[in-house]
This record gives structure tokens, sequence and C-alpha cells, in this order.
């Protein structure tokens, strides 16, 4: 009798402590507290391996578990956490919560309250845990750490280890979990994460990648993965679990590949640029036409967020492929900044461009330094971009395709910095003007323009073409004239053409309209179009063109040109139109 009012009496201190209710509220399809009365308390000191019996415990103390000490839990154990409790795994020692879909394991609080408890710690746990079959609830205590978790992986390079299937995170007034980058899960798979205050995940930027999409991660307080740090160290696949990636710092690959699949959506925080550095990192973006992978910014604001650099990075393999790239390019620190740079000094950049969507940025859509290599650039759009569709290098500029759209900008001008055009390369009609914002264009082999091409100079700049192994070969038609003009539509805005002891047969200006130049009167040019030659010679003919608008001829040939000038058509120029020196 007197041991019957013990075991009553005990039964009422435990819930008189705070562990009620004994039997919590189920919450959406999870499991509830069972129906056995709840009055067994867990260890508050376990010093050897210890397996938990199936049933009720209430855990009225953080236990103290000794070194190397593994604790096994059968299925349909349910601990019961008191307020500010916790289960803390640490270095050796294990945890084994091995449950069954019939039978699960059960981590709740003593109230069904968010942050009612601290949630399962794992740190520096250097052999395996494994959670399979299990419900964590109403842990993640935000009172004193911020990033609470449900279940939460701590440590230094160690990192800590769990599997972790099958099982339910929920109800946290933190995060579903949160994980450190050297955090090691060698299974994660069809989870739950639910009905967490914050996000359902909240990992540095080296775990990301283990999350798997058989695993569901909406219905929380905000529904995305939210990534921290900086350097990615190993290859990692991102794929798409149907809410976005949210980076808060800059993105670093320099010793990896980041493979980003269909679907998935990075969401960049303010300042935020992702950065290819180094040959052994590369981008690989793998979207479709129906799912891109789409980079945008917390607010839908151009310059959100800075973009994506690929610097230095001579990697193959980077590509964007059926990439939507919006609202970076930010201008605060750099006038000409794009959402996407290829940057390079002699070393080179190689980056495939394909079906690549590129808008509203602050700056440009793309800016290409001059070893910048595009071994694929197709069907590509640059669209409501501020500054223009795009800023190369004239040593870059043939790369760009025909097939892309570079239109709906607010300049829609592609703007060339640079000097040299190095190859037997072809310019392309892009559909919008080339922009030359340098002092002299100098090709270094024949530079051939595609027919509808259009060339503005800006006031006081020039073409020379020097050199026996160097020609410029500009043939339009009648219904694509090519057009080279100023950028300020007044007589001589820019130098002109120089032809310099140049007997390239590629030298040919045929349809094309040639006008507001003629402004180089200060290196001694007569005209427009000019050509200057000892005995040697020069080679250029100027056939079925408009020569208008120059302040001086708008041809003069000394004695020494070869060629044809027949067909054109002359207007405004004042000193003269055409002048051959006998």
């Amino acid at each position: 009798m007197l041991r019957s009012h013990a075991l009553f009496t005990a039964a009422l201190t435990f819930v008189a402590l705070g562990c009620g209710p004994i039997n919590p509220p189920p919450a959406d399809g999870g499991t509830d507290a069972g129906t056995d009365v709840c009055i067994r308390a867990f260890p508050e000191k376990i010093d050897t391996n210890y397996t938990v019996a199936k049933g009720c415990w209430l855990v009225l103390k953080t236990p103290v578990i000794a070194t190397g000490v593994t604790i096994v839990m059968e299925p349909g154990v349910k601990l019961v956490f008191s307020p500010d409790t916790t289960l803390r795994i640490d270095g050796t020692q294990v945890l084994e919560a091995v449950g069954t879909e019939q039978d699960p394991i059960l981590f709740t609080g003593s109230l069904p309250v968010r942050g009612h408890w601290r949630g399962l710690l794992f740190n520096l746990n250097t052999v395996v845990s494994r959670l399979d079959y299990v419900t964590i609830e109403y842990g993640g205590n935000t009172t004193a750490d911020a990033d609470a978790a449900n279940l939460k992986l701590t440590g230094d390079s160690r990192g800590a280890r769990v599997s972790l299937s099958h099982s339910t995170l929920r109800e946290s007034a933190g995060h579903g979990l949160w994980a450190t980058g050297a955090a090691e899960l060698p299974t994660f798979t069809v989870n739950v994460i639910t009905k967490n205050a914050l996000t359902p995940v909240n990992l540095d930027v080296k775990a990301v990648g283990r999350l798997d999409t058989a695993s569901t991660y909406t219905g929380n307080g905000k529904d995305e993965i939210l990534v921290r740090g900086s350097d990615l160290t190993a290859a990692a696949t991102w794929e798409n679990l149907g809410v976005p990636y949210h980076l808060k710092s800059d993105l670093h690959v320099a010793t990896a590949t980041l493979t980003l699949k269909a679907g998935v959506k990075l969401v960049l925080g303010p300042e935020v640029a992702i950065t290819v550095s180094s040959d052994t990192g590369a981008l690989v973006t793998e979207g479709t036409a129906a799912n891109p992978v789409v980079f945008t910014g917390e607010t839908q604001t151009r310059g959100a967020w800075e973009g994506i650099v690929f610097d230095g990075s001579n990697n193959a393999i980077n590509e964007l492929r059926y990439a939507l790239i919006e609202y970076a390019g930010n201008t605060s620190s750099d006038s000409k900044a794009a959402a996407v740079l290829a940057k390079a000094d002699s070393h080179g950049v190689a980056v495939k461009l394909d079906h690549l969507s590129v808008r509203q940025s602050q700056g440009y859509g793309l800016r290409a330094y001059g070893s910048a290599r595009f071994p694929t650039f197709s069907s590509c759009t640059f669209t409501q971009n501020a500054l223009g569709a795009a800023i190369v290098d004239t040593n870059a500029a043939h790369q760009l395709s025909a097939d892309s759209v570079y239109t709906g900008n607010d300049v829609d001008r592609v703007f060339l910095d640079g000097r040299y055009v190095a190859g037997n390369v072809t310019w392309h009609d892009l559909g919008v003007p080339y922009v030359f914002t340098g002092i002299n264009l100098q090709p270094q082999a024949v530079w051939t323009l595609e027919p509808g091409v259009t060339l503005e100079m800006r006031p006081q700049t020039r073409i020379d073409v020097g050199g026996d192994a160097v020609g410029f070969h500009a043939v339009g038609t009648t219904a694509k004239p090519i057009t080279i003009t100023g950028a300020e539509k007044t007589n001589g805005s820019w130098d002109g053409i120089e032809f310099d002891t140049t007997l390239n047969t590629a030298n040919l200006l045929d349809h094309c309209v040639i006008e507001y130049g003629g402004g180089g009167q200060r290196f001694g040019w007569k005209a427009m179009i000019n050509s200057t030659s000892d005995s040697h010679g020069v080679q250029v003919s100027v056939t079925n063109s408009t020569i208008r608008h120059s302040a001086s001829w708008g041809i003069y040939f000394n004695s020494a040109q070869r060629g044809g000038v027949t067909g054109n058509t002359y207007a405004d120029n004042a000193m003269g139109d055409y002048f051959h020196d006998p």
C-alpha cells in the first residue's frame, strides 16, 4: 500500500516539474506521444552503453554521457523533454535511434510549444550516428542561440556525422536542421522538414550538396535553404529541392566544381557575388528550357547583388546553360559592373554560354576581357539592362553570336573596350550597334565585318590598318550595308580610317556607309578614309559605298594606292569627295 502511494506521488511530481502534458497532442502527419503514462525518468547520467526500451521517458535534466557510450533506442521510444534540456552526442559517443514506419521514435517537448526544449545536438562525433524513422519536434529554443534547430550538427574541421532518413523535423522555434561545413550526412533521404519558425535547413556551403530531392522542405516560416560560408572546396551538386537556396555571403568556387541542376533557384543577398577563380574550379548549370537555373536578388531591384564572376578560370567545363540571371550588376563600386563578368589576364578565362538570359542588371548584361573565351555562345538574351547588353574587349567581340538578342535595354548597344583585334575574325550583325570607346582600333590580321554591322566611333577615335598581314574587310549588301559612323552625328566627330603600307587584298569597303569622320587633321590626315605608303604601296578598294559628312576629304589616297574607287556616293564632305594623289 505504501509503495503504490509512493509511485503515485512520483508521477504527480513529474507533472508538477513541467513534464505535462504527459501525452503531447499530435501534429499533422506525425506521431503522438502514445497512450502510456509517461512516468519513467530518463537517466541523468549514462556511464556505459545503454538501450532505451520502448515507451515514454521523461527527460528532466540534460543527461551527462560518458566518452565512447552508445545509446540505442528501440522502435517506439518517446522522449519527452523538459524546458531548456537537450540530448548531446559528443566525440566518440553514438546515438542509434532507428524506428520503423509502424513504430517510429519521437523526441518532443513536455509542452507542445516551439522552442520548449533545445533539440538534439551532435558535436564532433567521430562515429556515425543514425536517425531513422524519427520525429523531432518543439525544440530549437532560440533564447540563447539565434541559430537553434531541432537537429544541430556542430564542430570544427572534424564536424559531426549523422545519417538522417525517413524522419520529420517540425515545430522548431528556429531551424529544422543546422549544420557546419564539416558536418557529414552519409545518408540523407526521404525526410520531412516542415512547420519550423525559421527555415527548414541552415547549412554551410560545404554541406549543401548532401540534401536530396526525396525530402520535403516546405511549410516553414521561410521556405528556403539558408546557405552560410563562402568557400566550396569539394565537388557538389545542388538539386532542385522545390525551395530556393539563399546566399547571404559571397560564394567562392576555387578548387571544386559546383553543378546546379535544372530548376534550382538561388537568391543572392546585397553585395553578394559568385566567383569562379581558378582552373580547378568550375560552375555548371544544367537548366532546361522548361526549368532554367535562376539567379536572383533578395529584392527585385537592379543591382540587388553583384553578379557571377569567372576570374582566371580556364576550366573547359564552365557553363551557363539555360540559366536566368537577374537584378545583379551592382555599380556602386564599379562603373562597368555586369551581371556576368569573364575576367582574366593573359592566362585567359573560358565559359560556355548557351541559352543564357540576363536581365535587369544595374550595369551591363555581360562584360568580357580580351582573353575571355566562349567555346559556346548561342541563343543568349541580354535585355532590360541599364547600361547596355554588353561591354567586351575588341579581342573578344567576334564571339558574340548573331542568334542572340541584345535589344530591350535602356541603351541598345554593345560597347567595346580595348584596342586590338587579333586573328582572322568576323564581327557579326547583332541587331544593335557596336560602340568603340577606346582611342585607336588596330586589327592584327584580317578583320571582317558581316553585312548589317553598325560600328559607332566615339569622338577622336580611329581605325588603323597597317602591314601586309593586316586587312580590313567590310563588305555589305544593298539590303544590309555596313555602317561606320560617329557616336556623335557631327562632321569630324571621329578621326577616320587609315590604311598604312598594307598590300593585303582583303582591304575592301563595299556597300558601306562611312560618315561623320575626318577629324584626324592633327595626325596630318586629309580625309575620313586615308592611305599612306612609300614605294611599298598600299592596297585598298572603296566601292558602291556612301561617303558623307567628313570634316575634311571623303577619301584621300596617295600615289602608291592600288585598288578601285568606283560606284560611290558622296555628300557633305568639307574639303571634297575623293582625291587621288597622282
